[in-house]
């Protein structure tokens, strides 16, 4: 199965590069990326690093009734996750920092990965808004609009039934009790513990405030990323309107939706271009697509090679962090927690 996602996810990227690469004149890429202006990069780079943090913050909040755990360690653990994200496909790196934070704060694994299913609900619901509150402005490009409609009504719809989880876990456990009972007798105790456990990484939805906090701090980190977006534009000559960088951010991030290979290479930088050519009067598809893949690389390589020294630093390698990301869901113990 994990060689299959590679394959799908390694045909798709390449689909997309494809689709990007066919037109672009080299020679006009080549110039553009020359011409960028390198200080800017530097504003750039402190801009998404307060992104990142931002989003520390948030994971730190929403593990705060589950399993509470020193800021340091949790920004450690995010930023390796990403940095797995970024080599490894399928976005493997949401469980391989549910399984770090396992090892090292004790726990369950699932438990762990509920509270990072609750980020990305949350990062997939407002980016899908960012875009679709954009082209509002923006206008053209039926497809853009049609895709940010479904993706907001798809999300919003997951973040309903999360909060409708966490705010009524007796109901919702008594009706997965009711489910399970129709299951073989072997399996039934097995899915009852694990459904248990990823319940219990929805506690943080049961409070408005959490919710308020984390919902504040989606809308914040990803218009950091946005503004880092706009600062590297400004770094490549472009003077473009805020709406169409929160546009690009919008549309590249939701690719982690797609089943493609590390760091969602292809679709992102397609999404990109499509979004600047359809409305950067002027804008070529080679200058349009130089920005796509040094903003790529930028967002991708800092925060890469600093998991990969978190890594080092703990004596792990990306054999350690492939099977972690293949490990599989822990055996249920005998007592399952009470009901949250």
């Amino acid at each position: 199965m994990r060689s299959l996602r590679i394959w799908v996810g390694t045909a798709v990227s390449l689909v997309f590069l494809v689709l990007l690469l066919w037109r672009v004149d080299r020679d006009e890429l080549l110039l553009a990326l020359r011409q960028v202006d390198a200080r800017w990069l530097l504003l750039a780079l402190v801009v998404f690093g307060l992104s990142i943090w931002v989003r520390v913050l948030r994971w730190r909040t929403i593990l705060a009734r589950v399993m509470p755990v020193p800021t340091s360690d949790a920004a450690e653990l995010l930023i390796i996750g990403c940095a797995a994200n970024n080599i490894l496909p399928a976005r493997t790196g949401e469980i391989v920092r549910a399984v770090l934070l396992q090892r090292r704060h004790g726990g369950s694994m699932v438990t762990a990965l509920g509270t990072i299913v609750v980020e990305r609900v949350f990062d997939g619901l407002i980016l899908a808004l960012m875009l679709a509150a954009s082209l509002a402005f923006l206008g053209g490009n039926a497809l853009l609009r049609q895709g940010a409609l479904l993706a907001a009504a798809g999300f919003g719809g997951v973040a309903a039934v999360l909060v409708a989880l966490a705010l009524w876990p007796r109901a919702t456990r008594g009706l997965i009790d009711a489910i399970l009972s129709r299951f073989p007798a072997a399996i039934a105790p097995r899915l009852r513990a694990l459904s248990t456990r990823f319940l219990d990484g929805l506690v943080a939805l049961g409070s408005a405030r959490t919710w308020a906090i984390v919902g504040a701090a989606s809308l914040l980190t990803w218009s950091l990323e946005a503004a880092t977006y706009a600062v590297v534009g400004t770094a490549f000559g472009l003077h473009l309107s805020p709406l169409i960088y929160f546009a690009i951010c919008g549309a590249a991030n939701l690719t982690v939706a797609i089943p493609s290979t590390s760091g969602a290479i292809g679709p992102y930088e397609y999404l990109v271009v499509v979004v600047m050519t359809a409305f950067v009067p002027g804008v070529t598809e080679s200058a349009a697509t130089a920005y796509a893949i040094a903003l790529h690389l930028f967002v991708l390589l800092p925060v890469t090679l600093i998991g990969v020294l978190l890594l080092w630093r703990r004596d792990l390698g990306f054999g350690d962090l492939a099977r972690a990301g293949s490990v599989e869901a822990p055996q249920p113990a005998t007592n399952t927690g009470a009901a949250r």
